[in-house]
């Protein structure tokens, strides 16, 4: 019977087909390497390096002073070029010791390595050995599909001296630490020292360093967030290789040994400061390029001021907080520079946890209540329907029109009682309703759409029949970006700037593709706009509504307002603004649920949420208001001075009926004036009203 050969007999006698095989492989190998150069020449003479595999980048959006304030990159996928000189010296050694440690001046491919790799891995039935230099692994990146062929070898050989010849070797390190890949969908060493450290690639220390680039053979079996021991065991390969070169003391290796480098949180790399406002950005990106967007390796310049705009996020939370007892649920606040349009600061919820606060309330028409009055008496002073001493009768008012089914419509003020005759800027300072729709129905709802048209609010674009009385009342819905862009035009002595947040975008090769170049123009003109400021600046005329010591005043500054509260409490706004800086804010609930009335108005609602942004916002800037403008007349009434257009003027004529000589400064009454001889007497209680009803 035939006895079976031992493992000693096996390797003596006979063939040993493993190291023919070696030989054979040997043998081709010299003959790739043989047959490169001549390849080589003819691919130079005919420049024939295909096109480059396109890895894309993420798009990265910078506030001003060139913070960044979110990394926009497709789920699983993250990669951030860097040029040389940020990557951290000790990252290039690290790479350069473990993977190809004669990279500075060995030829781009080592026949040596190529021999050793093939008989190991033919002796072993192994294809762990890639033999590649750094240049031959960039070429593969770059240029091939991952397989083991003979051909695949000559082209990546090929390549590796293309490349070599074209590039400088740092250049070549620089491409080749930014495309590979290095696990957890982050590729080039950017995207990876974010992902598993947190921190740039130019902060890397010698253990993160020396961790990242063990991750390259393996870079998903050796995932130190999964795997952290198989990590550290290819960490001290890395080490030995980079103490052998100089790179680290004997010291230091011990050090970095005996202690693994601590990681970022899993998941991280999704740096996002300014949620609400980056949303907007990139609904505008998706717009401009499409949904690739995110892949594209863009660089956008915003004009948003993070410190501001953190500093808005929690004063909407904290304000949002203070008034759940009166069933808040949700905040916005959107901030300008008015001389330009600039956003500022774009809060657009208290928080993505909160109610609604996945929906951005800065884009979402909401009421914007008595804020609307802004065109209503910009319009009837532009057309000389109204002067700011204009007296005006504030007391009960049913129209034929406006109500429900198209029947009456009664109109309220919100204190629930009337003042009688006021002048039109203590009427519009006290947000006073009948006033203001008096005015609406001498000026005519066309002209006054087309003032808020022309002043940047698009969404009141139904035929101008359809809108009734309630509209001066803030009855239909405005977005607050376009209250606040409106806020800016008066702060701009009327010019309007269409609102912009996105100034530059910049291309993968840092070539600029977009630039912002919008235009102003006039929409009011400077002596309405001054008018308009005075009343809104001026204190004395909110005395009736709101008193003498309330948020609408600014310490050390002059700052001009106007809130308003909606319908049932649904809604509660206010723009307001100086030269240098507007403000508009909105308090309420996503779900058009009412807060609960008497608690949240004007005052206790968001004129606090204003006061204190544009406080801080306003902190180390220097007061300043509009000097007088050319085309205007005055007189001192009572010891105001007030202001009227060429050819307009004091009269005693009341809008509503009857006549009275010039009312007195008012006082905190209610009644600041006396009643006009042929007008009803006021009412101590309103009239129910019928629809649009709006508060200060």
């Amino acid at each position: 019977m035939n006895q079976p050969r031992t493992r000693r007999q096996s390797q003596s006698g006979g063939l040993d087909w493993r190291r023919i095989g070696a030989a054979i492989a040997l043998a081709a190998v010299a003959a790739v390497v043989i047959l490169a150069v001549p390849f080589t020449a003819l691919a130079r003479a005919y420049g024939a390096l295909p096109q480059a595999a396109n890895f894309g980048g993420n798009t990265l959006i910078y506030g001003q002073r060139g913070v960044e304030i979110a990394d926009l990159h497709p789920g699983g996928s993250s990669r951030i070029p860097v040029s040389f000189p940020q990557i951290a010296p000790i990252m290039r050694k690290a790479v350069v010791a473990v993977e190809d440690h004669s990279f500075w001046s060995a030829p781009s491919f080592d026949l040596g390595r190529i021999a050793q790799a093939a008989f190991y891995d033919v002796v072993h039935h192994s294809s762990s050995q890639g033999a590649s230099t750094i240049p031959e692994q960039l070429g593969k990146l770059l240029y091939l599909h991952d397989n083991k062929s003979l051909t695949y070898k000559v082209k990546e050989i090929l390549f590796g001296e293309e490349l070599t010849a074209k590039l400088s070797r740092s250049t070549i390190l620089d491409e080749y630490l930014n495309d590979v890949y290095f696990g957890e969908g982050a590729r080039g060493i950017e995207a990876a020292s974010l992902t598993y450290f947190g921190v740039h690639a130019s902060q890397l220390n010698a253990n993160q360093a020396s961790l990242l680039a063990g991750l390259l053979p393996e870079p998903t079996y050796l995932d130190p967030f999964d795997n952290l021991a198989a990590a550290r065991q290819r960490q001290q390969v890395v080490l030995a290789a980079m103490q052998k070169q100089g790179d680290l003391t004997s010291a230091q290796v011990t050090a970095i040994r005996a202690k693994a480098p601590p990681l970022a949180a899993q998941g991280g790399n999704n740096l996002n400061l300014a949620p609400y406002f980056v949303d907007e950005v990139e609904s505008w990106l998706q717009n401009r390029y499409g949904s690739g967007y995110q892949n594209m390796g863009l660089r956008v310049q915003t004009s948003l001021n993070l410190n501001l705009n953190q500093d808005a996020q929690q004063l909407v939370d904290q304000t949002v907080a203070a008034g759940v007892y009166q069933h808040m649920t949700d905040g916005a606040l959107v901030a300008e520079d008015p001389q330009n349009g600039q956003v500022l600061a774009w809060v657009g919820g208290a928080g993505a946890n909160g109610p609604g606060g996945q929906i951005d309330m800065a884009t979402t028409p909401r009421q914007p209540g008595s804020e609307f009055k802004l065109f209503n008496y910009s319009t009837a002073l532009a057309n000389h329907d109204i002067t700011m001493a204009t007296p005006v009768l504030d007391a009960p008012l049913t129209v034929a029109t406006g109500g429900p089914g198209g029947g009456p419509y009664s109109v309220v003020d919100y204190e629930g009682h009337y003042a009688g005759v006021v002048q039109a800027q203590v009427a519009l300072g006290n947000s006073l309703n009948v006033p203001a729709v008096r005015v609406e129905l001498k000026t005519g709802v066309p002209d006054i759409l087309t003032t808020a048209r022309n002043m940047g609010v698009t969404t009141l674009t139904q035929p101008d029949s359809d809108y009734g009385p309630s509209l001066t009342l803030g009855a239909y819905p405005v977005p607050l970006w376009e209250m606040t862009q409106a806020g800016a035009t008066f702060a701009t002595q009327g010019v309007l700037h269409p609102t912009t947040y996105v100034l530059q975008v910049t291309d993968d090769q840092g070539k600029v593709i977009f630039r912002a170049d919008p235009t102003p123009r006039r929409v009011l003109s400077t002596q309405v706009t001054y008018i308009m400021n005075t009343i809104l600046s001026r204190n004395s005329n909110r005395l009736l509504a709101f008193g003498s010591d309330t948020p609408l005043v600014v310490s050390g500054h002059t700052v001009a307002i106007k809130t308003g509260t909606s319908t049932n409490f649904d809604d509660n706004t206010a723009v307001g603004w100086t030269p240098t800086v507007v403000v508009g804010d909105w308090v309420g609930n996503a779900n058009d649920s009412p807060m609960y009335g008497g608690g949240v108005n004007g005052i206790s609602g968001c004129a606090t949420l204003w006061h204190d942004f544009i406080e801080d916002a306003l902190s180390g800037v220097s007061n300043s208001w509009y000097p007088e403008p050319s085309g205007l007349t005055t007189q001192v009434i009572d010891g105001e001075t007030d202001y009227f257009l060429s050819g307009t003027g004091t009269t005693t004529s009341v809008l509503g009926g009857g006549s009275t000589s010039p009312s007195p400064s008012p006082s905190i009454s209610a009644s600041p004036s006396a009643s006009p001889s042929t007008s009803p007497t006021p009412s101590p209680s309103p009239i129910p009203t019928a629809s649009g009803g709006a508060g200060p």
